[in-house]
Parts: C-alpha cells; sequence; structure tokens
C-alpha cells in the first residue's frame, strides 16, 4: 500500500480495512487459547464492542509514525492494534463514570453485561458496572499482549510498550481532572488545555505517533513528533467540542444535548461565560451543574455563545494550533509523501462533520 500513489481517503479505507482484520485476527486467537466457555463468552462481548465501529484512527497515527521512517510492514498493523484495544478499555471505564447507556449507538459494555448475566437482577446495573471494569480491565491486558506479540526487536517492544502504558497513565489523570472540573469554581482555560491534553492529546496522536517512531528505531526526532501530536490533538479535541454544541445529530451519532447535561466546561462554555454579562453567565453555569437541559434553555445557550464571540475564540485558537502543528511536522526529517499525508490529515480532521 503506497500513501502516495492512493487517494487519501482511500488511504484511510485501507488502513482500516487492514486494522479491522487484525484485531479480528486477534480476538480469533484469544477465543482458541481457552475451552473455559465463561472466558469465552467475555472475549467474545469484548471483541464485539471492539469491532462495533470507531475510525481507527489511532491505530493509523501509529502506522504513519512508524512510516515516517521506515516502509511499511505487516508486523506494524499487528502493533497498531494495541492502541485500539487500550481505547475499548478507556471507553468501557468512561461509560461506567457518565452513567452512559450508549457508545457508538449500541448499547455501552455494562448494559450489555446487565442484560446478559443479570437481566432479573434488582442489582443487575450495579452488577454489570462491576464486571465492565473488569472487562476493561480485560481489554488493557489484550492492548500489552498484541503489541508485545506483534514481532518486533524486543528491545524496541519495551520503548513501545512504555509509551503504551504512559499514555494510558496520563490519560487516567485526564480522567480525573473532566470528573471534578464540573465542581471547580475555577476551572480555566489553562485547566481545559491541560485536560485535553492529558485525556485527548495523548492518546489520540502523541501517544500513537511515537509508539510507531519508536517501533521503528528511529528516535533522534521524537520531540518535534510529540509536539505535533501535542498540538494536532488539542485542536482535534476543540472541533469535538464545536460538534457537541452545533453539530447535526445524524452525522455524529452523538446528543446535542450531552455535553451541556454533563456540565462539561468546553471553551465554548468557559468563554461564553466570562465574556458574557452576569446574567447570562450565571445562566450558563447553572445550566451546567444542573443538567436536563430544556430546548429552549439549549438555544439560549448557542445563542450566548456565537453572540459573544466565545465560538470565534475557540474557531480562532483551533485553527492557531493546526498552523503550529504544521510547523513541527515540517521540521521533521522524515519520508516527505508521509509528512504530505499527515498534514491533509490534519485537515481532514478539523473540516469533519462528525
Amino acid at each position: 500500500m503506497q500513501i502516495e500513489t492512493e487517494d487519501p481517503h482511500e488511504t484511510i479505507n485501507n488502513y482500516k480495512a487492514r486494522i479491522d482484520e487484525r484485531i479480528s485476527r486477534f480476538f480469533d486467537r484469544k477465543e482458541a487459547e481457552t475451552k473455559d466457555e465463561l472466558s469465552r463468552r467475555v472475549i467474545r462481548m469484548i471483541r464485539d464492542y471492539t469491532e462495533g465501529g470507531g475510525k481507527r484512527l489511532r491505530p493509523i497515527f501509529l502506522i504513519l509514525g512508524y512510516r515516517l521512517f521506515s516502509d511499511e510492514n505487516d508486523a506494524i498493523f499487528d502493533a497498531s492494534i494495541s492502541i485500539e484495544l487500550a481505547q475499548s478499555y478507556l471507553l468501557i471505564h468512561d461509560d461506567v463514570i457518565d452513567d452512559s447507556d450508549l457508545r457508538r449507538g449500541r448499547p455501552s459494555m455494562h448494559i450489555r453485561l446487565w442484560r446478559s448475566f443479570f437481566p432479573a437482577s434488582e442489582k443487575g446495573k450495579k452488577l454489570g458496572e462491576g464486571l465492565a471494569i473488569v472487562a476493561g480491565d480485560l481489554a488493557e491486558s489484550y492492548a500489552h499482549e498484541s503489541l508485545i506479540t506483534s514481532g518486533f526487536d524486543p528491545e524496541l517492544l519495551i520503548m513501545a510498550d512504555m509509551e503504551l502504558t504512559k499514555t494510558i497513565e496520563m490519560t487516567g489523570y485526564g480522567q480525573f481532572l473532566d470528573v471534578i472540573s464540573g465542581t471547580m469554581d475555577d476551572f480555566k482555560e489553562g485547566d481545559l488545555i491541560r485536560l485535553h491534553l492529558w485525556k485527548t492529546a495523548k492518546y489520540t496522536l502523541e501517544g500513537p505517533l511515537a509508539m510507531g517512531a519508536l517501533l521503528s528505531g528511529k528516535h533522534d526526532q521524537i520531540m518535534d513528533l510529540r509536539l505535533f501530536g501535542r498540538t494536532l490533538g488539542i485542536a482535534f479535541q476543540l472541533k469535538d467540542d464545536i460538534l457537541g454544541l452545533f453539530g447535526d445529530e445524524n452525522t455524529t451519532g452523538k446528543s446535542i444535548y450531552s455535553d451541556v447535561n454533563e456540565g462539561k466546561r468546553t471553551l465554548l462554555m468557559i468563554k461564553a461565560m466570562e465574556y458574557s454579562d452576569r446574567k447570562d453567565a450565571e445562566f450558563i453555569d447553572r445550566i451546567l451543574r444542573r443538567g436536563n437541559v430544556t430546548p429552549e434553555e439549549f438555544n439560549r445557550i448557542r445563542s450566548i455563545v456565537m453572540n459573544s464571540g466565545s465560538y470565534d475564540y475557540s474557531v480562532k485558537l483551533m485553527d492557531n494550533l493546526v498552523a503550529k502543528s504544521k510547523e513541527y511536522l515540517g521540521r521533521i526529517r522524515g519520508n516527505n509523501n508521509v509528512k504530505t499525508y499527515l498534514e491533509w490529515l490534519s485537515g481532514y480532521l478539523i473540516s469533519r462533520d462528525y
């Protein structure tokens, strides 16, 4: 597969197909390892959760981090699924924390476990949540296993697995900050950027790109690659927040009310409260703390965000971060075709409507 000869969208589709095939192969192997029916049942549920949607952006970034410095080989696709399995782990736990019943338009893992194992129990949902934590832990173990068994030199695998471990660690700190942010009276823009850096940029871009570069054996330019991933990752999350308030539900697959109902203090909300008069700022703060926003209240929040200048501020910061990420990318001495593709992919992520 040659990046330089393909349509950019076709490259994404081709990579996704190969990644999906490796995920399927991994779970085939896991099921074949045991004859215990309960274990196989759990493996199949984690498999269905992992295979049930997702853009596969993280494994694609891992592959591209490798391709910047080395020719494509088969093993990198086996290694790439590690970050997708890590995402399953993080999302399973995230849905328990947020009490979210749906993920990608399908039941969350704790709901599936409730219905599968405890359909008649009064404590079924609570028991399902407990088992979902265990299922997430299993998915994390699969992430490390898929990387370690991918066939690379052991020294390179140790470095890549340490990067995966640090990525999960930083995402955990970001989750702590995310959960407590709704109760912080002084949660400001700097806190939000730190949250996006830890929870989104690290495991969506920086970590996968660095893992790929480490597996290539080329470590001398990894700092610029990290900075590229960090800045683009923050911009990626700012775009997500904009879509969360102004996107089309049919396209995003997510309720436009969910961020407000969860009390998320996005940059749009922080700047709207900062730029607005006291009455409008207190209104936004009250709704974020209360949740259960009505359509009328939601429309008022959107109007405040637009009229206060908060929307324009968020878009400008996002665009500046993308421009900065391209500067870091330009400093990397690697495969020029892959660099060109990463630059295209940067624009694709920010211009998306889903």
